[in-house]
């Protein structure tokens, strides 16, 4: 479906600026860390609070100010997706001195996490990754057929991805930064075990370290996503980072 829409980029919505929506710390004053959420294909910026997520944040009291970009398929089928989130969303928020920076996605939003962070790495502190579409399947059946990521034979580094290496290029950028020989973003991954996306997702949680990675029982929906966003802040770095 992704790949379809891809192909009817001109008839797809990419309105400029992105929107967005924040929601401050309940605290008041500047919060020490900044969520970005990226919705998935057939979501926008809205379900994030639709669905829990921002409330989830609020109610551990931490030193979060949140954003959802409406980040949706017609940037991606564009190619603008990067330069809009950057110039409209991430840009102006940078601006106001935050620690850190953490990207959160859904989905194709999930793609958008480790798209963005590939490209802006210096910026981002970390990514949480739910449920995210990584690929064709020729190119998940040969990672697969090598070994998985650790003995996948990557190609070179490309100097700027298009919609014909984006995917190879994704999947380079990740074994470098997990073989220490690129730097990159705290990187982590959840997703449900009967989610249809399953099998690449596996690719990658075999790649990190069991600390980054939560599987669940659940398929590709938000009521997963809540869930396995809560184990997030429950059992990783970015609460104690956030406080």
């Amino acid at each position: 479906m992704l790949a379809g829409c891809m192909r009817l980029a001109r008839w797809l919505p990419a309105p400029e600026p992105m929107r967005s929506i924040t929601w401050p710390q309940r605290a008041g004053g500047r919060a020490r860390c900044l969520v970005v959420f990226l919705p998935g294909l057939g979501d926008d910026a809205d379900d994030f609070e639709r669905n829990g997520l921002v409330g989830d944040v609020q109610r551990r009291g931490l030193s979060v100010d949140l954003i959802a970009a409406n980040a949706t398929i017609g940037y991606y089928a564009r190619g603008t997706f990067l330069a809009r989130l950057a110039a409209d969303v991430v840009g102006p928020a940078r601006a106001r001195g935050y620690a850190e920076l953490w990207l959160v996605g859904n989905s194709m939003g999930g793609l958008g996490t480790v798209y963005y962070a590939r490209a802006h790495t210096a910026e981002i502190t970390g990514v949480l990754a739910l449920a995210p579409y990584l690929g064709d399947a020729d190119l998940i059946d040969e990672i697969d057929d090598q070994g998985g990521l650790a003995g996948w034979q990557a190609p070179p580094r490309v100097a700027a991805m298009t919609p014909d290496n984006y995917q190879r290029e994704l999947w380079r950028w990740l074994q470098a930064v997990l073989r220490g020989q690129e730097p990159g973003p705290d990187l982590y991954l959840g997703f449900g075990k009967s989610d249809k996306l399953a099998f690449e997702d596996a690719l990658l949680a075999e790649a990190l370290p069991d600390d980054h990675t939560f599987v669940i029982p659940g398929a590709h929906d938000w009521k997963t996503w809540r869930r396995l966003f809560n184990k997030f802040l429950d059992d990783s770095d970015f609460t104690r980072r956030c406080r």
